[in-house]
């Protein structure tokens, strides 16, 4: 990690315009003065499961890992990180170790907000702590999608719905492996290459070594959830 080379108001003018900050009006000036900008390698580990209490992290630029487990197994990919998205906020609400993993994907930029600093803004007005909160309920409202999403009784419609979840993210290519694939959609190394195979000879998907291009995300949420498509005949 080190200090990011993005200028402040270029970190403002994605932060403020997507995602949780972009929400907070009232938080906003008070965390961008606080915080910094900090660069990531691929694969630098932002935070681990275990560690010992710290800020938030905001997702300016890249492609970010998100991995969690039961205290008693070890993390394991479940979502990737969204421009916009802010995670951590755990400790600072609990006092308690983090229970996620973040790793850069690709190269990343974040935004740090330190622990001490959340404090500091709380401290001047104790209705700040409802705007951090409202990070976790984002964090609810995606894992509510995750377990849906497993909960899909066919295999490719999992595999669908999570290439689907992939399209959300502000970047062209999702640098992920089919065996990672596999692992975030309960799948096996084998239904996924079958899965892209015909994701991809229908246009929806195309893939090379650890990378998968999502070209029609609505095409493959149809696939995944025939029961809400249209009459256009998709899946």
């Amino acid at each position: 990690m080190q200090r990011s080379r993005w200028k402040d108001s270029e970190v403002a003018s994605v932060l403020l315009q997507h995602g949780w900050l972009a929400g907070e009006p009232e938080l906003q000036a008070e965390v961008m003065a606080r915080g910094r900008a900090e660069d990531f390698a691929a694969g630098e580990v932002v935070f681990r499961v275990g560690d010992s209490c710290g800020g938030i992290y905001g997702l300016v630029d890249g492609v970010l890992g998100v991995s969690t487990a039961p205290r008693d197994r070890g993390a394991r990919l479940v979502q990737f990180g969204i421009v916009g998205a802010w995670a951590g906020e755990g400790c600072f609400i609990s006092g308690e170790r983090r229970r996620s993993e973040l790793r850069a994907i690709s190269d990343c930029t974040l935004f740090h907000l330190p622990l001490d600093a959340m404090r500091q803004i709380v401290a001047g007005d104790p209705e700040a702590l409802r705007g951090f909160a409202r990070i976790t309920i984002a964090h609810y409202d995606v894992m509510a999608r995750i377990i849906d999403d497993l909960l899909l009784r066919n295999v490719e419609c999992r595999i669908a719905a999570v290439l689907e979840r992939a399209s959300w993210l502000f970047a062209e290519d999702v640098p992920v492996s089919q065996a990672e694939l596999g692992a975030m959609s309960n799948a096996s190394r084998s239904q996924v290459n079958a899965a892209l195979a015909r994701f991809e000879s229908r246009g929806w998907v195309s893939y090379a070594y650890r990378s998968i291009r999502v070209l029609d995300p609505a095409a493959l949420w149809q696939f995944a959830h025939p029961e809400e498509a249209d009459d256009s005949g998709v899946g």
